[in-house]
């Protein structure tokens, strides 16, 4: 049997209507051809999650009767940030997307030297960061997620390795001499991943400078898109809730 489930970003409380958003409404009609009657969890971080049914269908105008909470909000054991090196089209979306489903906390996109993509002008960042937050959305609706992971605007990674925080802060290198399993970790790890062409010395050397420790994830080197999903579900499992 499938489950619907439809990120709602206002209030959710039980014996209340609310009415979707055009493009949640589109999906459950158009493209889920669900009706009247059909049912629907609505979630968000503050709520938690509710089930309810669909009340009236017309168009994009979409009420939903939400009849009881199914989970209340929850305090993730770890939360991970996650600065990783821009990549090309699908190979970004799909670390997002994955990055997501393992419960990560937030991803900062990292201008590096390496690194071939380029988004300089307004109109094209605010696009792809709109992309990108869909993709988040969705990942979440899919996984069972009840946050929603916050996507930053991309910064260049020497504004990523000196910002001081309080958290484990790890950098994805081959050679580095640590592994995931053997970390002095708390509830807050920052994770470094660069791009298809990986760090540069210099970037390395900056890492180093700032105290973060590298990391190696065994001999294999991993595509950029492959290297988040490895070292989230590795910290997720030592760490955290799998």
């Amino acid at each position: 049997m499938r489950t619907t489930r439809v990120y709602y970003e206002g209030k959710l409380a039980t014996k209340s209507i609310v009415f979707l958003p055009n493009k949640s409404a589109h999906h459950l009609i158009n493209v889920l051809r669900m009706k009247p009657g059909d049912t629907v969890y609505l979630f968000n971080e503050p709520f938690g999650e509710f089930i309810g049914h669909i009340e009236s269908a017309a168009r994009l105008d979409v009420a939903i009767a939400i009849e009881s909470q199914c989970r209340t909000p929850e305090v993730p054991p770890l939360t991970i940030r996650l600065g990783l090196g821009l990549s090309k089209g699908v190979r970004m979306d799909y670390a997002i997307q994955k990055s997501t489903e393992l419960g990560v906390g937030s991803i900062t996109p990292l201008y590096t030297q390496y690194g071939e993509v380029r988004l300089k002008q307004t109109e094209r960042l605010e696009k792809r960061l709109q992309h990108w937050q869909q993709i988040v959305i969705k990942a979440c609706e899919q996984s069972g997620r009840l946050s929603i992971p916050e996507i930053h605007p991309p910064i260049p990674i020497e504004n990523w390795l000196k910002t001081s925080n309080e958290s484990c802060r790890l950098i994805l290198d081959v050679q580095g001499a640590r592994t995931l399993d053997r970390l002095e970790a708390n509830d807050l790890i920052e994770v470094t991943i660069g791009p298809e062409g990986g760090f540069s010395k210099k970037e390395l050397k900056m890492a180093s400078d700032q105290g973060i420790t590298a990391v190696s994830l065994g001999s294999r080197i991993l595509r950029t898109e492959t290297a988040p999903i490895a070292a989230l579900a590795i910290l997720q499992h030592r760490y955290g809730d799998m």
